[in-house]
């Protein structure tokens, strides 16, 4: 069925293309007509029966290829006379024949119509922020491109360096990662996606030409030479390098090198005695992974005027990358990373001697913008900012403490047990369990040739490693006896997890842009299956002691299915293929490190349903706020674009949490803290007392503060040019101290760490001697639910149902946890007509940055920007919610919760932040 169904797409693939082209716009409708027009005649010409499914599946499948949305890169670059001049214009800007060819392979990969375009477009911004290769005399820039985590670096920075080589950038050297394997999976990489031919030394026939691979497939003809290849120990080597052809000044040259201090002495020795002719060749210095390794941690004396002491060694691997910059006339390097806090924490005044200037990206940075159906940390976890983005319902929460199986601190002599047993605890079967039904689910979807990948990472010890992959084969072994034996106890215990988590996740990802290419399946159909793919399951180590790399390009026929057990070479740039299901304890209290370990972001099309994470409750919302971070530092990348700044004219700043580090300290040496505040912010309260005393003490206290406030205004009407009426009532005016008053008054469970009544209070007050948050509105909002007294009248309740995980049990037994209280149009209630159409007019032009829709729903971000310009106003929007849907202690008191929204202020002062050094010169 897959061949069929992909020959089909193939050929309405182009039909569809040439007419987005034309400029019709391609939806559902225009590609089904399309598929059911063409399969009659595609059945005619090969013989073939096609089927209902065979074009319902072409269909989809050609959904996600020209649905798919993808916004713009953002660019920053340098001022006028310190860029390079303005060269890729007009035909220079056009595909050539390297760049051409390696857009052939992406369409013939199945990538989204979209994607492609973007790629082509953000890798030409990229380039015209480059030097031109061809100018002669010295030049040097420095750039940073930031993506997502597994969200097409590698793809990025391949299409940079083929275009590149078209404008005549000759050496191009690829730092890739600080393992072997990692370097080995580029340089695999690097073979299908450049250099068309496979290096392999398995592969090579002496006197037979070269294997070819990838792009050779669609253009042989291009010359490129390689002086790295793709084995373990493939990696640079003066020796081989001196019998290599190296000759840069007529084709381009690629060296594919591990990112290692010794490896880089090695090549910097090399180059150095390469010919004029050679070093004076334009170079392109790829650095992937560019905040591991490469940022300077040491430090840099200061002079007493304030210089840096440029007699001064940095870390190795940052001096050796330094050095290799100044071995080349004519160099530009670009580093790629998907958390840029480090490099942007680097000093950008840095410099040393022998060494020349740091890594700071004062020439450009870009900001690349993955497709909307990518799979990342605000797809998956939702963020703090947003009330009506809470993530799609994949994370199952574990208990690391109660199971006891391996603690969050132990050795490498630590033996994981569970309650005394040599065995695995029950989450792990469970997360195994998952992986056997999402395989057998997937091959019954058509996808039994598609790689299939688990995710174990529960240490960083190899030896721990040894142990877990001795339980995990085990349990494995014995289940898989047990299905193909059809026991009758493990088959049902499958059925019961199908019915009560697979079939309603996939019910709740339908309807998202994760859900376009999901066909669904039915039990039997898994049960069909579930034998057969079982079987393929084998369990692997990939650490430090692997013999070898996860080998999926031997099995393109069949398929891999596989469970890979790590730590370190997990947690940066190895890709899982096809990764569905992850079990992850190791703790990492850093940013970019938690980020860089979510092996399972990236794109899950056409299983995203079936994909799981075992994790604990902690870690889930410690990815959530980094997916608000990151929603922040692209909010701020975003304004650097719309003003014209630069790197080094707009300081950058990352909020900092109350127990994670946002990278290492030794890497935010250059950095200072700055408060910032809660102005310009939407405080949301998500977690309540259950009890039934805080509830009608808070009941009560919400009483006496209503009746405090007189009359208002029942139902009042929303801004806008809807003009639909709000229920509830409005109050304007009421003092700030009052507001103050009562929000100290609450009783805010002590988790509530941002929604915290003495501290929202106290930022009123401070606010006050400023003379702002002097007048407020408040909006008692009512719903449809029980009936209640508030303030001595009778309102009906909203409802707000406490989380509960897949199998409906309550996420906490003491707390009420919701998923927000906001609904997003109250957020707006204070607002005038002309702020609301504002606020809607600002957030629909930074959607359609992003090539998102419009909307008829400013987000909280903007409504408050427009509140700003009244900084004296601020809401609060107070919610009772039923008790008896809540499943809180029996109560005729409505549960209280509430939502600070606060205008933006240049004066208030309260958030902490690490700024860099940018940001400290703007003080100045």
């Amino acid at each position: 069925m897959t061949d069929i169904m992909e020959d089909l797409a193939f050929r309405a693939r182009k039909i569809l293309k040439r007419q987005k082209e034309a400029g019709t716009v391609i939806d559902r409708e225009a590609i089904a007509k399309i598929v059911e027009l063409d399969a009659p005649i595609f059945s005619l010409t090969t013989g073939q029966t096609i089927t209902t499914e065979q074009i319902e599946a072409a269909t989809r499948l050609l959904l996600t290829i020209f649905v798919t949305e993808q916004g713009p890169a953002l660019v920053l670059r340098n001022i006028e006379g310190a860029r390079p001049a303005q060269w890729y214009v007009g035909d220079r800007r056009k595909p050539g024949p390297f760049m051409q060819r390696y857009l052939e392979k992406l369409e013939d990969a199945g990538w989204p119509q979209e994607s492609i375009d973007e790629l082509e477009e953000s890798t030409v911004k990229i380039l015209e922020s480059m030097e031109n290769p061809e100018r002669l005399g010295s030049w040097d820039w420095r750039g940073l491109v930031v993506g997502d985590v597994q969200s097409g670096k590698t793809a990025s920075y391949a299409g940079v360096v083929n275009r590149a080589a078209d404008a005549g950038y000759r050496i191009i050297i690829i730092l890739a990662g600080m393992h072997n394997i990692l370097r080995l999976q580029t340089q695999k990489r690097f073979d299908g996606d450049f250099l068309g031919y496979d290096t392999d030394p398995k592969k090579i026939v002496p006197g037979q030409p070269m294997p070819v691979t990838g792009v050779g497939e669609f253009n042989a003809m291009l010359s490129v030479d390689s002086v790295t290849n793709a084995s373990l120990k493939g990696d640079f080597s003066q020796v081989i390098a001196e019998k290599a052809n190296f000759s840069p000044v007529s084709q381009p040259c690629v060296l594919v090198i591990k990112k290692n201090a010794k490896v880089l002495e090695n090549l910097n020795n090399w180059i150095a005695r390469r010919s004029a002719a050679s070093r004076a060749a334009p170079a392109l210095i790829i650095d992937d992974e560019a905040d591991q390794a490469s940022v300077d941690t040491r430090d840099q004396p200061l002079l007493e005027d304030g210089t840096f002491d440029e007699d001064y060694e940095p870390k190795r691997v940052n001096g050796e990358i330094r050095k290799l910059l100044t071995k080349f006339d004519r160099r530009v390097y670009v580093g790629y990373t998907a958390t840029p806090f480090a490099n942007i924490f680097i000093h950008d005044d840095r410099r040393a001697e022998g060494f020349g200037d740091d890594l700071f990206p004062a020439a450009f940075i870009v900001q690349l913008t993955p497709p909307d159906d990518y799979f990342g940390p605000g797809g998956v976890f939702g963020t703090n900012d947003e009330a009506d983005n809470i993530g799609i319902p994949i994370v199952r929460p574990l208990e690391q403490t109660e199971e006891n199986w391996i603690p969050e601190k132990h050795d490498k002599a630590y033996l994981p047990r569970f309650n005394g047993q040599n065995v695995i605890p029950p989450s792990l079967k469970e997360a195994i369990d998952a992986f056997f039904i999402s395989c057998a689910a997937r091959s019954g979807r058509g996808q039994e040739r598609e790689h299939k990948s688990m995710l174990v990472h529960v240490s960083r010890f190899v030896d721990v490693h040894n142990e877990v992959h001795r339980q995990v084969e085990k349990y494995l072994r014995e289940t898989r006896s047990m299905i193909s034996n059809g026991d009758r106890e493990t088959l049902e215990r499958l059925q019961r997890m199908w019915e009560r988590d697979f079939l309603p996740t996939t019910e709740a990802v339908l309807p998202t842009v994760f859900g376009r290419n999901i066909t669904p399946v039915t039990w039997k159909q898994v049960l069909e299956n579930l034998a057969d793919s079982s079987d393929k399951i084998e369990v692997m180590t990939a650490n430090g002691k692997a013999k070898s790399d996860i080998d999926y390009d031997s099995y393109k026929k069949t398929g891999r299915s596989l469970i890979a057990i790590g730590g370190d070479k997990l947690s940066r740039g190895l890709t899982l293929e096809g990764l569905s299901v992850s079990y992850f304890l190791r703790i990492s209290r850093q940013y970019d490190s938690l980020l860089q370990m979510g092996r399972w972001f990236g794109y899950r099309r056409g299983f995203a349903d079936l994909c799981r994470l075992y994790t604990t409750d902690d870690m889930e919302d410690w990815f959530r706020y980094m997916a608000t971070v990151q929603k922040e530092m692209r909010a701020q990348f975003y304004e650097m674009s719309v003003t014209k700044a630069t790197p080094k004219q707009f300081g950058l700043k990352v909020q900092v949490h109350d127990v994670l580090e946002i990278t290492s300290r030794d890497k935010q040496r250059h950095t200072a803290l700055r408060r910032s505040s809660y102005a310009g912010e939407g405080k949301v309260q998500t977690v309540m007392f259950r009890d039934k005393a805080t509830i009608d003490q808070n009941a009560n206290v919400t009483d006496d503060f209503i009746r405090s406030l007189g009359q208002g205004t029942n139902n009042p009407t929303r801004p806008g040019s809807n003009r639909t009426e709000a229920m509830g009532t409005l109050w304007s005016g009421i003092p700030g101290r009052q507001v103050a008053d009562y929000l100290r008054n609450l009783t805010f469970p002590p988790e509530s760490i941002q929604v915290n009544g003495a501290k929202l209070a106290t930022y009123i007050t401070d606010q006050l001697e400023l003379n702002e948050l002097t007048d407020w509105s408040v909006f008692l909002a009512t719903g449809r639910e029980k009936r209640v007294t508030i303030g001595d009248v009778k309102r009906n309740c909203i409802l707000r149902t406490p989380r509960t995980d897949e199998n409906g049990v309550l996420a906490s037994t003491e707390r009420f946890i919701i998923g927000t209280a906001l609904s997003p149009l109250d957020q707006a209630i204070d607002l005038t007509d002309a702020e609301f159409a504002e606020a809607l007019a600002i957030t629909n032009a930074e959607r359609a940055s992003r090539k998102k829709p419009a909307t008829d729903v400013p987000s909280g971000e903007f409504i408050r920007k427009a509140r700003g310009a009244r900084p004296q106003n601020g809401l609060l929007i107070i919610y009772p919610i039923d008790p008896d849907k809540a499943l809180v202690e029996k109560t005729d008191r409505p549960v209280i919760g509430v939502v600070v929204s606060f205008p933006n202020s240049a004066l208030a002062d309260d958030r902490i932040y690490r700024i860099n050094s940018v940001a400290q010169k703007e003080e100045q």
